[in-house]
């Protein structure tokens, strides 16, 4: 009989570390994130860093027992582990497609906002488009955009003249180097990123404005369904978000990429 419990509690032991997303006899998480999407999530030295790894890691230090481990790789294999379990969460915009395989924080813990023109101190149009108080008013110019951007398709009026980029640095030579238009519909974040690491900050102007559509983009944590107790975990992330120690650190570190 107690060779029968024996092999009854070796195979238990091996079926919890055969289960997705649970790490042997630990609480560390691992969290998936792109890759290429600074200021958000980067590789460096080896190191995943960024906002996105930052913030979460501060709501899981708020949360008794668990520790997250941030990993980098391309965006669709991230998406790929947290739907089959072979990592805990990720952080993104809770898509419908995505909560099919993900339970998602209550509120976002960052919101990516495209409300903002990108513009030169250079540009001889400048009067034009620090006065504007609609896309009509800025018909007369050109905006520079990302090609294959399905958010610009849908948010800035087909009435405007466009040049397209192939992707972000190369819209931000476009427009400060080549002058080839007149302005970008840019979150601040990624504009003051990418002008410090081409050179152009000095040159570089951003107005926050009201008249973009859909500008605002909820970015929330996600935890995989794979997980035993994905819904429990996420009352408790939901739990930290509401604490004024927890807001006020959050508040600082993106405070930072700014």
């Amino acid at each position: 009989m107690n060779g029968f419990w024996a092999l009854l509690q070796a195979s238990f032991l091996v079926l919890l570390v055969a289960l997705p997303g649970v790490s042997q006899g630990s609480t560390t998480l691992t969290f998936a994130f792109s890759q290429k999407s600074a200021p958000y999530s980067s590789l460096l030295d080896g190191k995943a860093v960024g906002l996105f790894p930052e913030v979460v890691q501060l709501a899981f230090s708020f949360v008794p027992d668990y520790t997250t481990e941030s990993l980098v790789m391309p965006w669709a294999r991230a998406q790929y582990n947290v739907r089959h379990g072979l990592n805990d969460g990720f952080m993104t915009y809770p898509s419908e497609s995505r909560q099919d395989y993900a339970v998602f924080s209550a509120k976002p813990l960052f919101t990516q906002d495209f409300g903002h023109l990108v513009y030169s101190a250079d540009n001889p149009n400048i009067d034009v488009i620090e006065s504007a108080t609609g896309f009509a008013d800025l018909s007369s110019l050109k905006v520079i955009v990302e090609s294959g951007s399905k958010w610009e398709d849908n948010n800035i009026p087909g009435y405007l003249k466009r040049v397209p980029g192939q992707h972000l640095d190369a819209m931000m030579h476009l427009l400060m180097f080549r002058k080839a238009g007149d302005f970008l519909v840019q979150p601040a974040e990624d504009a003051r990123l990418i002008a410090r690491q081409l050179g152009y900050s000095q040159k570089l102007k951003v107005r926050k404005v009201d008249f973009i559509p859909n500008s605002q983009i909820p970015f929330h944590i996600g935890v995989s369904r794979k997980l035993p107790n994905a819904n429990e975990l996420i009352n408790q992330i939901d739990a930290v978000m509401q604490s004024p120690e927890f807001q006020s650190q959050s508040n600082t570190v993106i405070e930072g990429y700014r």
